[in-house]
């Protein structure tokens, strides 16, 4: 697989291409199709949730990448769907970009190709998972030309009262549909940069 150029930078989150920088997969989704995803749930909520996936995102990267024991409920939840499935990953936190306006992290690729992402939510949006691997998956192939995602999977680690952990195949958007999208995002950002 084929590494990108691109630059992540963990503190502040941004992504950098010879010295311009690039949008998150995340960040493109929230100024166009979900701008109101998060309307009415306060800061210290949504703080508190990110602080949670965070954590559990980085203890997956490291049972995956070094075999680290981990013994929170929802990396052993994850363990375990992996062995069950009989699914091996292949690479975590893996960036791709087209290096002209995007760049993101997947998560999780397995060794079949499949691109999956981890969500500990209290509920699943699977239509924002579905714009949010499809772009996945287009970047990827971009990035790796002869190379085919076979599916979109996620991984949902929620705490117990919300549900019981599960791995569930996202349905992916055509390439027609993200060209409409990018081509929006760009008409919106261009107008905050003309003024």
């Amino acid at each position: 697989m084929v590494q990108s150029s691109v630059v992540f930078n963990e503190v502040d989150h941004t992504y950098n291409y010879l010295g311009s920088f690039l949008s998150g997969v995340t960040s493109l989704l929230h100024r166009t199709l979900f701008a109101d995803k998060y309307n009415g749930i306060s800061k210290e909520v949504l703080a508190k949730a990110a602080d949670y996936g965070h954590n559990i995102h980085e203890q997956i990267e490291l049972v995956d990448t070094l075999g680290v024991e981990s013994h929170t409920p929802a990396v052993q939840a994850y363990l375990q769907m992996k062995t069950d499935l009989g699914l091996t990953t292949l690479a975590n936190e893996y960036l791709v970009s087209d290096e002209i306006y995007i760049a993101s992290s997947i998560d999780i690729i397995f060794d079949d190709l499949t691109l999956a992402d981890i969500k500990t939510t209290s509920r699943l949006d699977m239509e924002y998972l579905s714009w949010q691997l499809s772009m996945y998956a287009y970047l990827f192939e971009r990035q790796n030309p002869g190379l085919k995602v076979p599916r979109l999977l996620a991984i949902w680690l929620p705490k117990p009262q919300y549900g019981r952990p599960n791995i569930i195949e996202v349905p992916r958007k055509s390439m027609d549909a993200l060209k409409v999208l990018i081509a929006w995002d760009k008409s919106i950002t261009s107008q905050f940069n003309n003024h």
